[in-house]
């Protein structure tokens, strides 16, 4: 498993800051990096010297965390050729549970999207690992559940539950968009 670090863009509002924070207590080896008013090269560049191979920028519309951009920051950082449209969100606290203090040490991914591009693009937003369930038993870990809203419109529902099954972390609407990157950052 890789590392991921999660940020914004500039200027957040308090609920996609408040994502974020339940975004990385359920997702196994990230971390938050405050970007503040820096240009995005110099976070990415930043971020990739932490040790990360990803890159999630949250964008906000409104004061909700409304588009998330994934880079690939192995080689020379590129963005991957496609975007995460959120469609609606529900933090822990606002359904009356708060999340644990630490990520877990795995997640897992199970889906019923029958799509193989969506749950990769899912699995490698949510660093889930393709280890068996016996595996896993016996260390912290959160089960990441995928599943259609709406298949004709691609809305996707995810929501996490740790180890006793209960629910934890955000709950999640969204749709995956590909699209053109142009080159640069």
């Amino acid at each position: 498993m890789r590392r991921i670090s999660f940020t914004t863009s500039r200027n957040p509002a308090k609920k996609t800051r408040s994502f974020i924070h339940d975004i990385i207590k359920v997702v196994p080896r990230s971390s938050r990096f405050t970007r503040g008013s820096s240009r995005l090269s110099y976070s990415l560049g930043m971020i990739k010297s932490q040790g990360c191979a990803t890159a999630v920028i949250i964008n906000s519309i409104k004061g909700n965390p409304n588009f998330l951009r994934i880079f690939n920051l192995v080689d020379s950082p590129h963005e991957l050729p496609y975007a995460i449209k959120i469609r609606g969100s529900t933090l822990s606290r606002e359904y009356g549970k708060q999340s644990e203090g630490r990520s877990p040490r795995f997640s897992l991914l199970i889906s019923s999207l029958n799509n193989s591009e969506e749950e990769t693009i899912i699995s490698r937003l949510f660093n889930t690992t393709t280890e068996d369930i016996s595996k896993l038993e016996k260390h912290d870990y959160v089960t990441v559940y995928a599943d259609y809203l709406d298949k004709e419109e691609g809305l996707i529902f995810v929501e996490f539950l740790d180890k006793d099954n209960q629910q934890t972390g955000p709950r999640i609407k969204l749709r995956i968009v590909p699209r053109r990157i142009e080159n640069g950052l």
